[in-house]
């Protein structure tokens, strides 16, 4: 459980406020009012409660009541029932578990990197879990199932992905949800997410035209780019048919992602050796000083 001070903080922050910055915030803020002081306990108490915050860092500071936790659920099945007044069928909430365990870990991404360089000063988890919500709202990193889900709802029926790619790279805009820095061909868990949003479509009886527009974006992209969806394009569409709030995407990201960091956290300081990057200087050499009164 949260204590109340800190959603009365995030409800200050006001409507408008970025949900990112007031998770960040109320995560940092968490590590002053927590008592927990044994590593160990810190993070499985940031691990549930950042859960609870990010389910609640849209709505809170908009005025509306916390959705809470309830003890007679797991992890995910918790998380989906803040997230959204909505009844999930029992595949449906095997699905938001299995993207919950996509998004959890994947090697020295952004923000697990900016935990490790946090962890290796020992500064305790807040600390190093606020510095990894910092580097995850920079659209480069996190927010990216967000705009991809934007982007779909925008694009609309599927005969016209081919025209909207077209025009997006005349323009010289991305297509957001597309290529990878470490998958090239294609990235397995978009295909996982790709397969699990056609069987919610099939077993709901609903028109699959959601899936025959992700699919139609994808083959345009791949036969103009020879670019492969990501993660985010799939679960963007996972999250919506959930009938959870886009502005909530990329904190779903950080409540799963948060136990990553924490393994991350672990590593960097059972190493005990502060990460400092060496740095090559490449400006002007063989300057002359000027004298003050000379310049």
């Amino acid at each position: 459980m949260v204590d109340p001070k800190i959603f009365s903080l995030m409800r200050d922050l006001g409507v408008g406020t970025n949900p990112i910055d007031v998770l960040r915030t109320a995560v940092s803020v968490l590590g002053s009012f927590d008592k927990e002081r044994e590593v160990g306990r810190m993070q499985t108490s940031l691990e549930a409660k950042t859960a609870v915050l990010a389910a609640n860092c849209h709505r809170v500071p908009a005025g509306k009541p916390a959705r809470l936790p309830r003890s007679d659920l797991g992890f995910a099945d918790n998380l989906l029932q803040m997230l959204t007044p909505k009844e999930a069928s029992e595949y449906e909430r095997w699905v938001f578990e299995r993207v919950l365990i996509l998004y959890m870990e994947h090697d020295l991404n952004a923000s697990s990197f900016t935990v490790r360089v946090v962890a290796s000063t020992l500064a305790d988890p807040y600390a190093a879990a606020t510095a990894g919500l910092a580097a995850l709202k920079g659209p480069l990193h996190g927010g990216a199932n967000e705009e991809a889900m934007r982007t779909l709802l925008e694009i609309g029926e599927p005969e016209k992905a081919a025209p909207y790619v077209e025009k997006a790279f005349t323009e010289g805009r991305k297509v957001i949800g597309f290529g990878h820095r470490i998958y090239k061909n294609f990235d397995p868990r978009a295909r996982l997410c790709k397969e699990y949003l056609k069987e919610m479509l099939r077993r709901r009886g609903d028109d699959d035209r959601l899936y025959r527009l992700c699919d139609a974006v994808e083959r345009e992209m791949w036969k103009r780019k020879a670019l492969p969806p990501n993660l985010d394009f799939y679960a963007a569409p996972i999250f919506y048919q959930l009938g959870i709030e886009i502005p909530l995407y990329t904190p779903i990201f950080a409540a799963s992602r948060v136990f990553g960091w924490m393994a991350h956290y672990n590593e960097q300081v059972a190493e005990a050796k502060l990460i400092r990057p060496d740095a090559t200087y490449v400006g002007p050499s063989n300057l002359k000083y000027v004298p003050i009164e000379e310049r």
